[in-house]
């Protein structure tokens, strides 16, 4: 598998974006060949970052190629600017199921960030 992030200038309002992104971005990607997940958030430094999943290094290019022309035409006003690009193959893949998320979160005291590496 594949891994696209994209880091974007700082300044658009973070729900529009999340707006936009949801009605229109993200149902172009699911129907992309190779597509596993798509997920968008604004970094703790105010730039939005998105981050795809996909099957191969094709899909990646495939996929970067529709946001790259679906921001132009649906979010130039919010996000003027191309983003920084990286995209790489998936090392290591590790999830939880919504169970085991919602049993971990059930008490627990909010958590300072404390960097540990990787």
């Amino acid at each position: 598998m594949f891994v696209v992030i994209r880091r974007y200038a700082a300044g658009a309002g973070a729900d529009e974006v999340a707006r936009h992104v949801g009605e229109g971005l993200v149902p172009v990607l699911k129907d992309l060949p190779g597509f596993r997940a798509y997920y968008a958030f604004v970094g703790e430094d105010h730039r939005p970052v998105s981050v795809s999943i996909v099957a191969t290094r094709a899909d990646a290019v495939l996929a970067n190629r529709r946001v790259r022309d679906w921001v132009a035409a649906n979010m130039a006003d919010l996000i003027p600017d191309p983003p920084e690009v990286t995209m790489g193959e998936m090392l290591v893949d590790a999830a939880t199921s919504e169970e085991e998320a919602a049993d971990e979160r059930v008490g627990a005291p909010d958590a300072e960030w404390v960097d540990g590496g990787v």
